[in-house]
């Protein structure tokens, strides 16, 4: 044990200290995340993130490139393009988008600058 033990950072989806997430207008809204790396003043980083069956996310536009990893189940953007297990998104500087899941799902999502809440009609 060494120099590295005190650098490495390991989170797994079964840990507990996964955090409910308030969405806005969402009250009903079951996300959960954990932090690994994300830093909320910069918008940069990377999180776990959980989503109950059923549950969305609310409209925002990204300042920076947005990555994730499906790791389980479904999500779909709201104009209907569907993401499935295994699949690596990356959504550009300046896209907008919400996104929902029917039957739950695990994700590990990048940041590499903030969002913006936007309205829904701004979509």
């Amino acid at each position: 044990m060494g120099q590295l033990d005190a650098a490495r950072t390991v989170a797994r989806f079964d840990d507990p200290g996964f955090i409910r997430t308030e969405m806005d207008g969402l009250s009903d809204a079951q996300v959960w995340w954990k932090n690994i790396s994300f830093d909320k003043t910069t918008g940069r980083g990377s999180y776990l993130m959980k989503m109950a069956p059923g549950t969305r996310s609310n409209p925002h536009t990204h300042t920076g490139t947005e990555e994730f990893f499906v790791l389980e189940e479904d999500l779909t953007d709201h104009d209907g393009f569907s993401y499935r297990s295994g699949d690596f998104v990356s959504l550009a500087a300046g896209s907008s988008h919400f996104s929902r899941t029917k039957t739950g799902c695990l994700l590990v999502v990048t940041h590499h600058g903030a969002t913006k809440a936007i309205d829904e009609s701004e979509l």
